[in-house]
């Protein structure tokens, strides 16, 4: 089976690119998951469409975090704002062994996919074993919209890259961020001068605001576009909650352990 996971992190998104990119998924029946960074509205609409959208959180451990001053602070105010989170992706993927750990011991979070993998093929999860008793499922991801900025040769043909990914027993997550969809971004210069209008604070930035900045060649938005037709051509159904694994890989130990 090919499993395709579809995931967001918000990264302070403003509400407009939010709505704009739940909008999109929802019309094309499309399932995903949300890494939150912050209290807004629209965590409400995400959590009407619960047939659709899954929430985790996307805890920021750098110095300065709004989050916290500590991993259990940082812990703590993530699980505050997402109490129903069972997944979690880092911002910037900072982590460590201690910071995984506080992870397990303070919140119910049972898979993190915090390893960036780009174009890794036979992707599959992996139990993590902890101490206390506790252990963490991971699932690395192939690809992301801010890091292809940089690829040597980067892949915005959402279809031409489910396509290539047709092995049997594969994991694919991708990560998309909505400021980046809004703008179609294929570099951070749009991004970078849209940031500058309030002072590097992207939450104040209005719909008007980004107009001038949107990309119109291929993107994050055309890649997302590209996944969405080839999923409707295949008859392709995109997987969430990720957290869905964790049972997957219980259950195939268990039939380990009987053989």
């Amino acid at each position: 089976m090919h499993d395709v996971f579809v995931t967001i992190d918000v990264d302070w998104a403003p509400d407009w690119a939010m709505r704009r990119l739940l909008a999109t998924l929802v019309e094309g029946r499309i399932r995903s998951t949300w890494f939150i960074t912050h209290e807004t509205e629209v965590l409400t609409e995400l959590r009407s469409h619960s047939d659709l959208v899954d929430l985790g959180i996307h805890p920021n451990f750098q110095p300065g975090s709004s989050h916290g001053t500590d991993a259990a602070s940082v812990v703590t105010e993530c699980m505050r704002i997402v109490p129903e989170a069972r997944t979690m992706r880092t911002h910037c993927l900072v982590q460590s062994t201690p910071i995984l750990q506080t992870v397990v011991d303070m919140s119910p979070i049972l898979l993190d996919t915090s390893l960036y993998v780009r174009d890794l093929s036979g992707v599959t999860s992996t139990e993590l074993p902890l101490d206390h008793g506790r252990s963490l499922t991971r699932v690395p991801y192939v690809w992301e919209d801010d890091l292809e900025f940089f690829a040597r040769e980067p892949r915005w043909d959402g279809g031409a890259f489910l396509r290539d990914r047709h092995a049997n027993e594969e994991i694919t997550v991708v990560d998309l961020h909505p400021i980046h969809v809004a703008l179609n971004s294929a570099s951070a210069a749009g991004y970078n001068a849209l940031r500058n209008f309030h002072g590097g604070d992207i939450r104040r930035v209005s719909e008007s605001d980004a107009d001038r900045f949107v990309h119109t060649g291929a993107g994050a938005a055309t890649f997302l576009d590209g996944l969405i037709a080839e999923s409707t051509r295949r008859d392709l159904e995109f997987n969430t909650p990720l957290f869905d694994l964790v049972d997957r890989i219980d259950e195939v130990r268990s039939i380990g352990q009987i053989a």
